[in-house]
């Protein structure tokens, strides 16, 4: 399921007990220096949100929610409850805080299942109906997962790609592929986004399985498109991974990337 876009309409509300909500979207800031245990992302009483060290999937994320973000709500029963969700898949919600809680900031922990564009938000409910949402002025807080192993493409001119990791048989590969390589074939309908990117591939030369590389976001199907990785089961070694892309439209616009043809091709040890 995808949360509704009216779950995410309400706007922050202002406390005294909290700095001012911002007027825009606030983006992640991060501190990648090495830790001695789990990342850490802290949602701060002034709206700051910073992330300490690097996420990776099959590992853990800790969250420190200072709970003067969403002061009101605090009727019987009253409760703060996160919801994540990668690359605009299935939604997960989590406990933060409730009146049991004693600490100004609440500690939780979430398991990190896979790769790509990890996003957050918050609700604040009690028994009376009340309910506050934090959720970064509709577009939630976003940071990235790694996942070892990764092909990243990166976009033109450069048109280069990088390994991150073995392609060891047995995992899950992550392909970050950046669709603004195919610049072509971005046809609308109605003010609607009507294309979309796939990535194609194939092991030992065998059956050719597609992937979306794009995801809708909102209550319309193409209302906007969000890039999303793919991920390949890989089948034990050794053997060979042949990978390729296109983008098409609506209109039957069809443009390729496959290295002229010859795919980009890749050994699984």
């Amino acid at each position: 399921m995808k949360p509704l876009l009216s779950a995410l309409l309400p706007l922050l509300c202002l406390a005294s007990s909290a700095s001012a909500a911002p007027q825009a979207p606030v983006a992640v800031q991060s501190d990648l220096a090495f830790l001695s245990g789990p990342p850490t992302l802290t949602f701060a009483a002034d709206w700051s949100v910073t992330l300490s060290g690097q996420p990776e999937a099959g590992g853990a994320l800790d969250i420190a929610y200072d709970t003067s973000r969403l002061p009101l709500c605090r009727g019987t029963g009253w409760t703060i409850t996160g919801f994540a969700m990668s690359n605009r898949g299935p939604v997960q919600s989590f406990p933060v805080a409730d009146a049991t809680t004693v600490d100004a900031i609440a500690q939780t922990q979430l398991a990190l299942a896979q790769g790509g564009t990890l996003e957050l938000w918050f609700q604040n409910t009690d028994a009376t109906g009340c309910s506050h949402w934090d959720s970064n002025l509709q577009y939630n807080f976003h940071t990235w997962v790694t996942q070892n192993p990764t092909i990243s493409f990166h976009p033109a001119p450069a048109w280069t790609y990088t390994v991150h990791g073995t392609l060891q048989g047995g995992t899950t590969l992550m392909v970050d592929y950046d669709i603004g390589r195919i610049a072509q074939c971005r046809a609308q309908y109605m003010n609607y986004k009507a294309w979309g990117t796939t990535a194609y591939y194939r092991i030992n030369g065998g059956l050719v399985t597609m992937l979306s590389l794009t995801a809708s976001w909102g209550e319309w199907d193409a209302e906007f498109w969000r890039q999303i990785p793919a991920f390949i089961p890989l089948p034990p070694g050794p053997a060979t991974l042949e990978l390729w892309f296109s983008t098409q439209d609506r209109k039957g616009c069809q443009q390729w990337d496959s290295r002229y043809g010859q795919n980009y091709v890749f050994a699984i040890q």
